[in-house]
């Protein structure tokens, strides 16, 4: 335990250090040295996880390890006009993998399965900023063809991944569904403005953020387990309900609140048909989200009957007061500039 402890204190603030050195790197040999160094300190963390197996944290190193050689590969023959989108297309490639965006998405689903919950959060958040930073850098290529590539590979194995995702009673696999609907989202919002896909990122990563500690601290591992809070934790569970309507981007919530300007700003573009499926898909996947909530809300109804004069509210707001502000404060910003 102490060991675990003192893991985190070491790499967590390596790991978040490279992730802000990528915003000052402008050469491709630093995005690839800064993304080792990124990789290295996050599986320091992951090799104390008791729940991850040494065969999938392999798995996990070696597939990564792979698309950065794919990438630095790319990079450095990428001068050769005559096939620079050849490497800019396997640079692409590379970081849909590293980010688990399908049809790359296997080897992602089987290692979010095991990570513990801190490890979970820091894999479906934090461990996308380097990644996603890379492909917005491919992007200003303005090349057509890998945009229309993008968009359509998005839009197709969103709605399969938003299939599957009904189904799952594994919170861990839940979670790791939506976080590949969420980056779906942003990789959309990366074409169209760096701001909103920012704001995007951070309430995404505090939504998750109190979610997960939520579920680590309930030691929640299957949505049958829902059963157990039997209204005791009234408060626990209300902001559960809170966080799924956000999550299921139910208005007037943050989560709406972000596609609805993502939808805004893909009008502007004309882009209708990319409206169309990213609704038809967040309406399928919506169901996942609703699915929690009243699984638990028709597990209690009939035992308990909520008494809100219990709810204890300070506590709580104590710890995340500042964190849902700052949700809103992003908001703000989008509509300052």
């Amino acid at each position: 335990m102490y060991m675990n402890y003192y893991i985190y204190i070491l790499f967590f603030p390596m790991m978040l250090i490279s992730n802000f050195m990528i915003f000052l790197s402008n050469t491709w040999i630093t995005n690839w040295m800064i993304m080792e160094i990124n990789l290295i300190s996050f599986i320091m963390m992951m090799i104390f996880d008791k729940n991850l197996k040494n065969e999938l944290l392999m798995n996990y190193f070696l597939l990564q390890t792979f698309n950065s050689y794919i990438f630095l590969f790319s990079s450095l023959l990428m001068n050769y006009m005559s096939m620079m989108f050849f490497f800019i297309f396997l640079m692409n490639l590379a970081m849909l993998t590293k980010l688990g965006i399908p049809p790359f998405y296997m080897w992602y689903l089987k290692i979010m399965m095991n990570l513990n919950w801190l490890n979970l959060l820091f894999m479906s958040t934090i461990q996308k900023i380097i990644p996603m930073f890379i492909f917005m850098m491919l992007m200003s290529f303005n090349n057509k063809n890998l945009f229309f590539f993008n968009v359509l590979m998005i839009l197709f194995f969103m709605f399969i991944i938003s299939i599957m995702g009904l189904n799952q009673v594994n919170m861990k696999l839940i979670l790791a569904y939506s976080s590949m609907i969420q980056i779906s989202w942003m990789m959309m919002l990366s074409y169209l403005n760096e701001l909103i896909f920012l704001n995007y990122f951070i309430i995404y990563f505090i939504i998750s953020m109190n979610l997960i500690f939520m579920f680590n601290k309930m030691n929640f591992l299957n949505l049958n387990q829902l059963s157990i809070l039997k209204f005791n934790n009234k408060f626990i569970y209300i902001l559960l309900m809170l966080l799924m309507f956000s999550l299921s981007s139910i208005p007037p919530m943050f989560g709406f609140l972000m596609k609805w300007i993502s939808i805004e700003l893909m009008s502007k573009k004309l882009l209708f048909f990319m409206i169309l499926m990213m609704i038809f898909n967040s309406l399928v996947s919506m169901f996942f989200y609703i699915r929690i909530m009243f699984y638990s809300l028709m597990m209690n109804f009939y035992t308990m009957k909520m008494n809100f004069k219990f709810l204890n509210f300070k506590n709580y707001m104590n710890n995340n007061f500042l964190l849902n502000w700052l949700m809103f404060v992003m908001l703000m910003i989008y509509e300052i500039f």
